[in-house]
C-alpha cells in the first residue's frame, strides 16, 4: 500500500515537472518571438534613421552646390544621333545669377567650343557630345570686364549617352556543362539572350544575331540564329530568347575556346559579347566571362569601350 502511494506521488511529481517544463518552453518561445520582434523593429528604426541622415546630407550637399553655383538655372535638351560622328547635339539653356551687359558665355566639350546666344538674361547654345563619353562634362566659361569664371555643368548629363539612343545586350550567357574527351570538346546547356530597345528611340532594335565560335583566337564556326531569336518571344521593351544549346568541336588540353554573340542593330552598330569561355590546362578549367559589351560602328571601328 505504501508502495502504491509512493508510485502515485512520483507520478504526480513527474506530471508537475512535465507541466512546468511545458510552461517554461512556451514562455521561452514567447520570449524568443518577442525578442525577434523587438530586434526587427530596432533594425527597421535604425535603417529609417540612416536613410533620414543620408537624405539630410544629400539635401545639404545640394544646397551648398546650389549656393556656390554661378547659375540660377540650367537645362539640357538632346537632339538626334549623328551616326557619322557618334555624337548628340545638346542644347544648353542657362541663366546666370549675376548679369552684366558685357557678359559673354561659352560652353566647351572635348575640344569643341560654342558661343552662347543671349536673350534677356537667358543664354542658349548647342554643342556636340560624344555618345560614348565616360566622364567628361560640359565646361561653361563666363567672361566679363571683371574677369573670367568657369563651372562644369554637372546638371546636364553627358556620360553614357549611347544608352539613350542605341539598344544594349544587357544579359547574354551560355550555361551548362562542357567536357573534353578523346580529342573533342562537347558542351550541353542553355543559351540566354536578353536585350532591349531604348525608350527615346523604340524603332531602333536588334535585327541580326550570330554566334561566333573561336578556337585559340581563330574563328571555326559562325551560326546565324536571328530567325530563332526574333521569332521566339518579343516583349514591349525588348527581345528575350532562351533555348537548349549543344556544340562539339575538335580540341585538346591547352586549347582555348570562346563563343561570342554578335548582334547588329538597325543603325548598323555591331554589338559583340563573350558569352562562353573554356580552357583546360592540367585538369583545371577556366570559364570566366566578364560580360563586357563591345560596340563597333558600321565601318568596323571599335568605339566602345
Amino acid at each position: 500500500m505504501n508502495e502504491t502511494k509512493n508510485n502515485n506521488g512520483l507520478k504526480i511529481v513527474v506530471a508537475i515537472l512535465a507541466i512546468g517544463l511545458l510552461a517554461c518552453f512556451i514562455w521561452i518561445n514567447t520570449l524568443t518571438t518577442e525578442i525577434n520582434r523587438l530586434s526587427n523593429a530596432l533594425h527597421s528604426q535604425h535603417q529609417t534613421l540612416m536613410n533620414q541622415v543620408e537624405s539630410i546630407y544629400n539635401n545639404v550637399d545640394d544646397m551648398l552646390r546650389e549656393e556656390a553655383s554661378l547659375l540660377s538655372s540650367v537645362t539640357g535638351e538632346y537632339g538626334e544621333l549623328n551616326l557619322e560622328n557618334h555624337t548628340l547635339d545638346v542644347t544648353v539653356t542657362l541663366v546666370p545669377k549675376l548679369i552684366s551687359d558685357d557678359m559673354k558665355i561659352q560652353i566647351s566639350f572635348n575640344g569643341r567650343n560654342t558661343e552662347m546666344t543671349r536673350s534677356g538674361n537667358t543664354f542658349t547654345g548647342t554643342i556636340a557630345v560624344d555618345i560614348y563619353n565616360l566622364n567628361e562634362q560640359i565646361l561653361m566659361t563666363i567672361e566679363t570686364e571683371a574677369g573670367i569664371q568657369t563651372q562644369y555643368l554637372s546638371e546636364v548629363r553627358t556620360e553614357y549617352l549611347w544608352d539613350t539612343r542605341i539598344p544594349s545586350l544587357y544579359y547574354c550567357h551560355i550555361s551548362g556543362t562542357g567536357t573534353l574527351s578523346e580529342g573533342k570538346y562537347s558542351f550541353t546547356g542553355e543559351i540566354d539572350i536578353n536585350c532591349s530597345p531604348i525608350e527615346q528611340t523604340p524603332e531602333v532594335r536588334f535585327d541580326k544575331f550570330v554566334l561566333v565560335t573561336e578556337l585559340n583566337g581563330k574563328e571555326i564556326n559562325r551560326e546565324d540564329i536571328s530567325k530563332d531569336v526574333l521569332n521566339y518571344q518579343s516583349y514591349p521593351h525588348g527581345t528575350y530568347f532562351r533555348h537548349d544549346y549543344q556544340m562539339e568541336c575538335a580540341a585538346v588540353e591547352g586549347d582555348e575556346l570562346s563563343i561570342y554573340l554578335e548582334a547588329t542593330d538597325s543603325l548598323g552598330y555591331l554589338h559583340r559579347m563573350l558569352i562562353h569561355h573554356w580552357k583546360e590546362q592540367n585538369g583545371a578549367m577556366a570559364e570566366a566571362v566578364d560580360g563586357t559589351e563591345y560596340i563597333f560602328d558600321p565601318n568596323g571601328v571599335q568605339i566602345f569601350p
